[in-house]
């Protein structure tokens, strides 16, 4: 009887030695592992490789309807040959896999493990441990052509849909994994339709090296028992809100329509109508009705009114995802602002006192002159009666 066999592609590293003891685990309970070498990697070779290329070359060498796992960049390998060739795996099992693009990630890739692991190159008879380290990372010690390669594989990050990958996914990761930390696989794992993820405590990006009894049963276990089949790509996309989250309904759904105004409460329909009339008391609350009628003759033709529509359900509530995106006010700003109103009741108050002054002016003078005019006609007069 021919053993089930699993494909691995291994991460960005020189050697597949940290993974003999997990994989002899695996073969002692009846699985037969193939571990692909990566070109450039674990095999020779001095050119410049794209993801289109290790595309490619992970087509060739695993058969049509196979179990594969990748880890780290061999599961972004897997990611966009599953994206491209949707039947081309039975199965797929992610390993802390690499594929979601971040601004920072290149650079998170190199000063970390740089910063964490270069000492032990430096030190004397730990050459060894050196590389076996490394065998979770090494992008800081890449030769130039792999540099440049490493660089095409950030960089196709950009481009791959996830949510192209249809095939059953097995997602496993490690939460101390702080290379490709564990939001990226809350990522994969909301975008990959049927996915199922299975987080391990303790774990960091290379299992294999410090837990390869607990990695071996983990991929045994995702390895007996795939994920349903994920929905195809043709099939209609859900639109009813009953069948998914509530929030994902309100990012999906349209602006929700208001209900007819006969089917809400007296109380919600009154609010949005126009003032009411005597005559139309009937149709709203008499709480509302009495409340807005100064005729109190009113309350005789009450009888009959409905009080509330207590039996139905008021339209809910939105929920505020995130007031982060409100604009806080600094105290400077806020001291800046009292100022200005300050300034502009100064102004108000100096153009209140001119137009006082100038109306007192304008009065005085009036009635200096109505004082002269008065004088002047007296003049006139006694001066007539004297002739």
């Amino acid at each position: 009887m021919k053993k089930p066999t699993l494909y691995i592609i291994h991460g960005w590293t020189y050697t597949t030695a940290p993974w003999q003891k997990a994989i002899a685990l695996l073969e002692k309970q009846g699985l037969k592992v193939e571990m692909l070498h990566v070109p450039g990697l674990t095999t020779s070779s001095k050119k410049v490789w794209t993801i289109e290329e290790y595309v490619k070359w992970a087509d060739s060498n695993i058969p049509d309807g196979s179990v594969a796992l990748g880890h780290s960049n061999g599961g972004r390998i897997l990611l966009n040959l599953c994206a491209e060739k949707p039947n081309k795996l039975k199965h797929l099992i992610l390993l802390d896999a690499a594929g979601v693009y971040e601004e920072s990630s290149k650079r998170d890739f190199t000063r970390t493990l740089s910063k964490k692991l270069a000492v032990f190159k430096k030190v004397p008879g730990l050459t060894k441990v050196w590389h076996k380290l490394t065998g979770a990372t090494d992008y800081a010690n890449a030769p130039v052509n792999m540099k440049q390669t490493l660089s095409n594989m950030l960089d196709s990050d950009k481009k791959l849909d996830l949510t192209k990958v249809i095939v059953p996914t097995s997602i496993i990761w490690g939460l101390n994994d702080n290379v490709t930390p564990p939001r990226q696989a809350e990522v994969m794992h909301e975008k990959i339709l049927g996915s199922t993820l299975d987080m391990h405590a303790g774990w960091t990006h290379a299992p294999y090296i410090s837990h390869p009894a607990d990695l071996a049963k983990a991929i045994l276990r995702a390895y007996k028992k795939p994920p349903e089949e994920a929905p195809k790509l043709d099939e209609p996309e859900i639109t009813k809100a009953a069948a998914i989250s509530a929030s994902m309904a309100l990012k999906r759904a349209a602006e929700p329509v208001l209900p007819n105004l006969k089917d809400v409460s007296a109380c919600m329909a009154f609010k949005k109508a126009a003032e009411p009339t005597g005559t139309d008391v009937k149709k709203n609350s008499a709480s509302l009705a009495v409340k807005n009628n100064k005729d109190e003759s009113i309350v005789e033709n009450l009888k009959g009114v409905e009080y509330e529509k207590a039996n139905l359900d008021l339209p809910k509530r939105r929920e505020v995802i995130s007031t982060s995106s409100v604009p806080k006010i600094s105290r400077f700003e806020k001291m800046k602002r009292a100022a200005q109103r300050k300034r502009k009741a100064k102004k108000i108050n100096r153009a209140k006192r001119k137009s006082a002054k100038a109306a007192v002016q304008f009065a005085t003078t009036t009635k200096a002159t109505t004082a002269q005019v008065t004088q002047t006609t007296s003049t006139t007069k006694a001066t007539k009666v004297t002739k």
